[in-house]
């Protein structure tokens, strides 16, 4: 096509305006988009610094006003393989909204390449509508592109609410403010300058419910449950506030998140009992193993001191296996998400002298000597280097636990309340040989030095002494058990993805806020 000439295009426009007929617009609007359309389009294009977008969409959603020329550039523009109006239900006196958006529908099949399909929904024009008419319409749709041109204010304060939280495009048909005649005051269809609005979300940092997914990824559950519903009665400022204004019907959905998240907060805070007492308040749920076999058999606190907890502590039970899985699963986020290198140390090198007490209980045949050493062991444990070194130097030989002890028999196990028993130690134990630690080849003895260090000094370790460390105690626990035992031990939170099933948020949220959020 030549170069459109804007005196020439100017001319047409006017005389468009001044035979256009408001009371009957369709055969005028049916005359723009045959003389004037492809030439305002050309023109736009043609310009220096064209203004035209440079992307086309599956679906363009309209919200459909008085002016209806933007909104047939816009869909020139965006060459859609389907249009979604937005209706109000009256267009004047004389127009009800869904004749109007027949006539709409009308004229966009006599555009030069039309959309193959022209869908349409009328509302009462409100923020909450649009949202709601949204979410249920273009929720599931990739591809999609919002409009606002045409809206009423309280319209587009809905739609551009959905496209923020849904992460979709917003589109808008602007004019060059030269391009404006000031007699009719309406702009010139050929200083069109169609392209995209910034989501408020992204620009302001406002995208509270992506928030919540990555925190509740990170298992910071207490951070996610405060910005969802917030803390005690403040809930003003919070996700559940904005959704309780658009959707009231996700109240319960977000409160029943909030009470997952509570249940993995405690969880993750070591308090089974309670954690156990929290996710009976959610049908459905099932939170990690440990919670579930630890309930009502975890340790309280009381008089300023451990009341009750698990009767056979450092024994081979699925109890217990379900603790110590759990603790290295908590050591590895301490590492990953929070960077708490000194944490994760020295609750790897606690979590080690566990397992090697349960090595040690494991060795003593006498079921009664057994239980009596368990009891004791709830109340005072040996020094982690006198374990070490007993169950490392005694293979085919024997070594004492007792309440006192010969100084000269340096391997000797003295604690209190000890019971007077002899262990014979019948298997090398020198898993922690093939683990290097700190550039070094492994040594139990560097492994406690380390620790010991880190519990009574001010040292910040690197990250990767302290990989080295759950590394230790990791080989520990499969030569102790073996490496699939921990298989059916779940020791991390749910996917995002069944807790939005589970609690119904997948009837309110759009897919790109649904899925789970990968390392």
């Amino acid at each position: 096509m030549s170069t459109i000439n804007r005196s020439s295009l100017e001319r047409k426009t006017r005389g468009y305006w001044c035979d256009y007929d408001h009371g009957n617009p369709e055969p005028y609007l049916e005359r723009y988009i045959k003389e004037l359309l492809p030439e305002e389009m050309e023109y736009a294009r043609q310009r220096e610094e064209s203004k035209l977008p440079d992307q086309t969409c599956d679906t363009l959603v309209l919200l459909v006003g008085f002016s209806i020329e933007p909104l047939l550039q816009a869909i020139h523009a965006y060459k859609p393989q389907k249009v979604f109006l937005v209706l109000n239900q009256r267009y004047g006196r004389e127009k009800s909204g869904e004749s109007w958006g027949k006539m709409v529908a009308k004229l966009i099949g006599k555009l030069p390449d039309p959309p193959g399909t022209v869908e349409q929904e009328v509302i009462e024009a409100g923020p909450q509508q649009v949202f709601q008419t949204l979410l249920e319409q273009v929720r599931q749709v990739e591809g999609t592109i919002i409009d606002i041109t045409g809206a009423k204010k309280n319209m587009v304060a809905g739609a551009f609410l959905y496209a923020a939280l849904a992460n979709v495009p917003v589109s808008y048909v602007d004019f060059a403010d030269e391009a404006y005649d000031p007699e009719e005051g309406k702009p010139y269809g050929y200083a069109c300058d169609i392209g995209m609005l910034d989501n408020p979300y992204e620009k302001f940092a406002l995208r509270d419910w992506e928030r919540v997914r990555q925190l509740y990824h990170r298992h910071k559950f207490r951070d996610a449950r405060r910005l969802l519903v917030g803390e005690d009665s403040d809930a003003s400022d919070t996700v559940l506030a904005t959704m309780m204004e658009y959707l009231p019907d996700s109240e319960s959905a977000i409160c029943k998140l909030a009470e997952i998240l509570h249940c993995y907060e405690l969880w993750d805070a070591g308090l089974y009992n309670e954690a156990a007492d929290q996710a009976r308040k959610v049908d459905g749920f099932q939170p990690p193993t440990a919670v579930e076999r630890l309930d009502g058999k975890w340790f309280e606190i009381g008089q300023a001191r451990f009341e009750g907890g698990l009767a056979k502590f450092y024994e081979d039970t699925s109890e217990f296996q379900a603790y110590v899985y759990d603790e290295l699963a908590r050591i590895d986020r301490l590492i990953r998400f929070n960077h708490d290198y000194r944490s994760a140390f020295l609750r790897a090198g606690s979590l080690n002298e566990v397992v090697m007490l349960a090595r040690l209980v494991k060795l003593v045949d006498d079921d009664s000597r057994r239980e009596a050493l368990v009891a004791s062991l709830q109340h005072r444990t040996p020094g982690a280097y006198s374990v070490f070194d007993n169950l490392r130097r005694s293979v085919g030989h024997s070594f004492q636990i007792g309440p006192t002890g010969n100084d000269e028999i340096h391997y000797d196990l003295c604690f209190q309340n000890a019971p007077e028993i002899t262990v014979v130690v019948t298997e090398q134990m020198d898993w922690w040989k093939n683990v290097p630690m700190f550039d070094h080849q492994g040594s139990w003895k560097q492994f406690i030095n380390r620790r010991n260090d880190l519990a009574h000094k001010y040292y910040s370790p690197p990250r990767k002494w302290a990989e080295d460390a759950l590394n230790f105690v990791r080989a520990n626990v499969e030569d102790f058990w073996r490496p699939d035992a921990g298989k059916d031990v779940e020791t991390q939170a749910q996917p995002w993805s069944e807790v939005c099933e589970l609690t119904g948020l997948n009837e309110y949220l759009p897919p790109n806020l649904l899925g789970d959020v990968s390392d």
